[in-house]
């Protein structure tokens, strides 16, 4: 009975919830359901890891990238159908079961007028990323500790009119002991499921493991040089980046062209709620609508709240940035 009861009180909140509530209290359910997938995939050792990169390039994709993107898109979709959603992946694998229920956290929340008013249609977008650091999870078939399966996370950003208004990264395996969380903020509303890290003495910039060139050695150099970093971490994954930077790091840096719109959109949502910025190296925004490049080339910065952004900007080259345009030259016709 209690359980009826209870489901029938998340019914009520769902119903009497505007369109944003209710795709928001999805999206944090089906997080949460897609990290139970991940975690079944990997102690079934059904990881089955193909490299869907090119000749002088690994990019690996494993099964629960494939599964997750289907099971988020189709559970979305089947009750947002006018929405947009953008994934990683071109190929996925069916799930049994679709999630189709809602976050009480969230559909209890009263939300801000201006969020109130949005409706369903192709202005909401939905950027997916079913396993952001696929390297490290795929890693962890040999050697399944904390260390490396937290780098992996599950994020959902979701934009209206190019901005985002809402985003979620939830981490299968956090540290200490490997407990899953689900970290989620709305424009306005704050940041749920994260104690977020006040000024801290040292400025630790985090950057990435696996797509480290020349660029990105040249402006951590710059950023030492000028006080602004007193040691450096690589990591995999834009959402595990930006997780450390809400955790006490001062600045997430890629100067590089390797990160793509679904990489940013749910962890930029969310520090952004925190206090916190994220541009790329030139300081110019992202914009997340549909018909936009889904790759980053001007690269990433994200600052934690209680550092300036415009110290960490003005601290690159003029050279670097130039080097990395807002949007990317098209690539030449294949012979």
């Amino acid at each position: 009975i209690l359980t009826d009861r209870k489901m029938s009180g998340e019914a009520e909140l769902y119903n009497n919830a505007c369109f944003l509530s209710r795709l928001v209290a999805s999206a944090v359910k089906v997080a949460d359901t897609a990290g139970d997938l991940i975690k079944g995939i990997l102690e079934r050792d059904e990881l089955a890891v193909i490299d869907k990169g090119s000749a002088d390039f690994y990019d690996p994709q494993t099964e629960a990238d494939r599964a997750v993107q289907y099971l988020i898109v189709q559970s979305l979709h089947k009750k947002f159908p006018d929405i947009s959603i953008i994934g990683e992946e071109e190929k996925v694998s069916a799930v049994m079961k679709l999630e189709d229920g809602a976050s009480v956290d969230v559909l209890s929340l009263s939300f801000p007028a201006e969020l109130e008013t949005i409706e369903e249609s192709k202005d909401l977008v939905v950027w997916v990323d079913p396993v952001d650091g696929t390297t490290e999870l795929s890693r962890a078939k040999n050697n399944a500790s904390v260390e490396w399966l937290q780098q992996a996370t599950v994020l959902i950003g979701i934009a209206y009119k190019g901005s985002v208004v809402a985003g979620v990264i939830h981490q299968p395996w956090s540290p200490p002991n490997g407990a899953n969380r689900t970290i989620w903020a709305v424009k306005g509303l704050g940041v749920h499921g994260i104690e977020v890290a006040k000024a801290q003495k040292e400025k630790i910039v985090v950057t990435t493991r696996s797509h480290g060139t020349a660029t990105v050695e040249e402006a951590l150099q710059e950023l030492e040089r000028r006080g602004l970093s007193t040691s450096v971490e690589k990591v995999g994954g834009a959402g595990f980046k930006v997780l450390k930077v809400l955790e006490g790091a001062a600045a997430y840096v890629f100067a590089s062209a390797g990160c793509k719109k679904w990489d940013t959109a749910a962890p930029e949502a969310i520090l952004v709620e925190a206090g916190g910025k994220l541009t790329d190296i030139s300081g110019r925004a992202m914009v997340y609508s549909a018909d936009v490049q889904k790759l980053n080339s001007g690269g990433v910065l994200a600052t934690a709240p209680w550092v300036n952004h415009e110290d960490y900007l003005n601290a690159l080259p003029d050279a670097l940035k130039e080097s990395l345009p807002q949007v990317a030259a098209p690539r030449p016709p294949k012979k």
